[in-house]
């Protein structure tokens, strides 16, 4: 009797410990479809085909993904969707053929408000009265592969999100304002590899808005990546290619800007505290580059303070500066090792609103590296922006160690330190740096490319051969740092390994 009690006893533990599990454990994810040809009386259910936009975001929850087949689709919605860390919600196009069209009562096509962990992917948002996108007091957002095109004010708009990511999308022909505008304290965030053009304003404007304040907000955006991002044709109605302002601790690197009609890079605040106002900027490895614009190329204004401005591509036009730095903090501005061109030594840097010689500029400290020089670029008129290997800029830049040894010295800088420690450091393409004695200045690293660095047989390209070419020179002289591809300081067989991942377009 006894074992026969106690054997009830643990099969109602065991049964009870099967309902715990089976109340912790999530719904298995499901995949549904947004179909010209659906039915809103589909069930929410794995496979089920809707016909439009709110009943198919109307079924989803964590971990879900809602494929979105090729058609045109009415937007104008306000969803909350809340995914966790674990189970994220997918929203991707089947191409970008998969269209989400207009809006309402002036409204985005699409905005998630109080949402968390959705990715929106490889899908069209267009014609809409505000944003394409519209991301509001939301958290973990990602917006990659997507289009905006030709909205009423922006392409992508957010308020109050944090750790948004952004990459791989085209944002242009916003009437009123910007492809991006990330705003109002969004911290963490990474804006990567968009294309951003002819929008009225600027193609990427970051402001912290310390008018719009919210609980546990401060009015700035802190921590953010901004890097290869292509930036042309923004500006009409006035505004930079990149904007910042009520900004601390963002890293700008390797993008490429041109043909803008207004400024490059500004670093500024508008209102708010001096503690709101923009703060540990690093503009390192940029090309800019104007056939016409009514502004000068950086503008650093008087409240900006600990703004490092180095390894760039600047080209103005005539009668603008390269440099306008208006800061009252001159000690913590740091500019060297650009190359500049379009203007004349004379008007190349503006001080306080009065032309600064380049001379007198160097003298007090900054752009000693600095060369006046035309970039030779590739073909400007084919918009290739590489300089040609006879270049200024080709192995001039500074090195990364030395932008880190400046940092250190003015102090503050260990979010930005920690990235440039943990990022690969490369150019607008992905291709390593330094690929000659010294970094290029610019977005572009000359002799980084694959047929230069990995063609070990020779003859101008870069295939399968060169693998196998890559044993044999190892076997000749294994201690060859050329050999050495993972960068692990040795040649190895990870070595090979590495290169035909290259080669085949995963690494």
């Amino acid at each position: 009797m006894l074992i026969k009690a106690a054997g009830v006893r643990l099969s109602l533990f065991l049964f009870s410990m099967f309902l715990l599990c089976a109340a912790a454990t999530p719904l298995a994810a499901r995949t549904m479809y947004l179909s010209p040809t659906g039915n809103d009386s589909s069930p929410c259910a794995p496979g089920a085909e809707f016909l439009t936009l709110p009943a198919a975001l109307g079924c989803l929850s964590a971990g879900d993904t809602l494929i979105v087949r090729n058609g045109i689709y009415f937007g104008g919605l306000i969803v909350q969707l809340e995914g966790t860390p674990e189970a994220p919600i997918l929203i991707r196009g089947e191409s970008l053929e998969a269209i989400i069209d207009t809006s309402r009562n002036g409204l985005d096509a699409l905005r998630l408000d109080h949402s968390s962990y959705v990715t929106l992917d490889r899908l069209t948002f267009r014609h809409a009265t505000r944003a394409g996108i519209g991301i509001i007091n939301c958290d973990h957002i990602t917006v990659t592969n997507c289009r905006c095109a030709d909205n009423g004010k922006w392409g992508i708009l957010t308020g109050f999100a944090y750790a948004v990511h952004f990459e791989g999308n085209e944002c242009y022909g916003s009437k009123d304002e910007h492809g991006i505008y990330h705003s109002n304290s969004g911290d963490r965030f990474v804006i990567r590899g968009n294309i951003l053009h002819d929008n009225a304003a600027n193609g990427l404007h970051l402001n912290g808005d310390p008018e719009l304040v919210a609980p546990g907000s401060d009015g700035v955006l802190d921590y953010g990546i901004v890097e290869r991002n292509i930036i042309y044709g923004n500006g009409q109605r006035g505004g930079a290619g990149i904007n910042m302002t009520h900004v601390h601790d963002v890293l700008v690197r390797n993008n490429l800007i041109y043909n803008n009609y207004a400024g490059g890079f500004t670093v500024y605040q508008d209102n708010g505290t001096f503690e709101q106002g923009s703060k540990r900027v690093v503009i390192f490895g940029n090309t800019v580059y104007f056939r016409q614009n009514d502004r000068n190329v950086v503008n650093v204004a008087q409240t900006s303070e600990k703004v490092v401005v180095a390894n760039n591509i600047l080209v103005a036009t005539a009668n603008h500066a390269v440099l306008q730095i208006d800061s009252d903090y001159l000690s913590t501005i740091v500019s060297d090792h650009n190359l500049f061109w379009g203007t004349g030594t004379a008007q190349a840097v503006e001080r306080k609103g009065r032309a600064t010689t380049f001379d007198s500029w160097r003298n007090g400290g900054n752009d000693r590296h600095t060369v006046f020089a035309d970039p030779l670029f590739a073909n400007i008129d084919s918009l290739n922006f590489r300089p040609a290997d006879t270049s200024k800029a080709i192995d001039a830049g500074m090195p990364v160690d030395s932008l880190k040894a400046i940092l250190t010295g003015l102090g503050g800088f260990e979010w930005i330190l920690a990235q440039l420690d943990s990022l690969p450091y490369e150019d607008i393409l992905k291709n390593y740096r330094p690929a000659g004695a010294a970094p290029d200045i610019g977005a572009y690293e000359s002799g980084a490319e694959p047929e230069k660095l990995y063609d070990f047989n020779g003859d101008g390209r870069f295939n399968l051969i060169d693998a196998l070419a890559l044993i044999l020179q190892s076997r000749r002289d294994p201690q060859n740092k050329r050999l050495d591809i993972d960068g692990d300081g040795s040649y190895s067989a990870s070595d090979v390994l590495r290169l035909l991942l290259i080669l085949i377009g995963i690494a």
